[in-house]
């Protein structure tokens, strides 16, 4: 993918445009290694759902030369049918930079940059610097996420210094921000929409953002909770959004209402304990195909009545979920490896 550095904004404008989704780690039965038969279905899955872009969580569970590993799978079964991207959210500061400097050398497209739980600056221009020469180092597209989870509130009261963010748009190869908050999401579209695309991954905004703001782009996030690769509704009534077509698209957006409020009603629980209920949503994605299997601990446990409810909800939306549920404990592939584990 020849790209210039100079020119990754006007790239970003032109190809940054749709769903995003997130990519997870599979692993061995026994968790001691990456299942990268596992992996590759989830990049496959990835594809037929539709998705422009899949981003790999490489803050589950992975040793830093498992992240690296991740990555390198995932954009070698993408092979260019999909941009692949990964979160920068590692234990140091040093391992993002190391695990963007091997995303670029294995062919990514691009990064979130997060910040680790061991940086506690003590102003907002160390933020900057921090991230400045994050981005220095690299030709990757960079997508800023201005979390609360992020010890920045001191700087300012919306969780990020907003006078850094308006510094760090100006940067060549600074694209995106990733906003969850409306309020915030406004803030930055009002001090930089001439500079760099501002998306939002939660779905229930979506109608609001692409009419009200020109929205182009939203994750990444677990959005199988919302489609399967043969009914792709949230694809679909994004892109009827864009075209200017809104009484089609919310005919979808109506739609999935059984499955959102269930969904944000599990989600909205976790949100803000610091991580995300990743074993919930890898149970979304192998109930329309993906892998499934379970991430190393610590993780939040799926409970049976959580996951009726989403088998519920995929009822109510008209998509029939996978059975036998003994196949997600494992993950679809080591189950298929080992037939005498496969459910009958």
């Amino acid at each position: 993918m020849a790209r210039s550095r100079a020119g990754l904004k006007q790239w970003a404008r032109e190809h940054l445009k749709g769903v995003e989704n997130t990519l997870f780690p599979s692993f061995t039965p026994d968790m001691k290694a990456l299942d990268e038969d596992g992996i590759r279905r989830d990049v496959r899955q990835s594809i037929a759902h539709g998705f422009f872009s899949t981003m790999c969580a490489t803050e589950t569970g992975l040793t830093l030369d498992e992240a690296k590993r991740f990555v390198a799978v995932a954009a070698d079964e993408a092979g260019g049918k999909i941009f692949v991207t990964t979160s920068l959210l590692r234990d140091s500061l040093d391992e993002n930079a190391e695990l963007l400097a091997h995303a670029e050398r294995v062919g990514l497209s691009g990064a979130l940059v997060g910040y680790p739980p061991s940086f506690h600056p003590e102003d907002a221009e160390e933020v900057y610097a921090v991230t400045r020469r994050l981005a220095d180092s690299t030709g990757l597209h960079l997508t800023l996420y201005p979390s609360p989870h992020f010890p920045f509130d001191t700087f300012h009261p919306s969780g990020f210094p907003l006078d850094v963010m308006e510094r760090l748009a100006d940067l060549d190869n600074v694209v995106a921000v990733k906003v969850g908050e409306l309020g915030l999401f406004a803030e930055v579209h009002r001090r930089c929409k001439d500079r760099v695309l501002v998306g939002c991954p939660v779905e229930r905004y979506v109608p609001l953002l692409v009419q009200g703001f020109g929205m182009q782009w939203m994750g990444a996030g677990c959005y199988e909770v919302f489609q399967s690769p043969e009914k792709r509704y949230l694809v679909e009534y994004f892109e009827l959004l864009r075209q200017g077509k809104s009484a089609a698209a919310m005919e979808l957006y109506w739609k999935l209402a059984p499955m959102r409020n269930i969904f944000e009603q599990q989600f909205n629980q976790t949100v803000m304990t610091g991580t995300y209920h990743w074993h919930a949503q890898k149970f979304y994605q192998w109930c329309v195909g993906g892998n499934g299997g379970l991430t190393r601990q610590p993780a939040m446990k799926l409970h049976s009545w959580e996951a009726a409810q989403i088998r519920m909800g995929y009822y109510a939306i008209d998509i029939e979920p996978r059975d036998n549920e003994a196949e997600f404990w494992v993950g679809r592939s080591n189950s298929e490896r080992a037939p005498e584990r496969a459910p009958g």
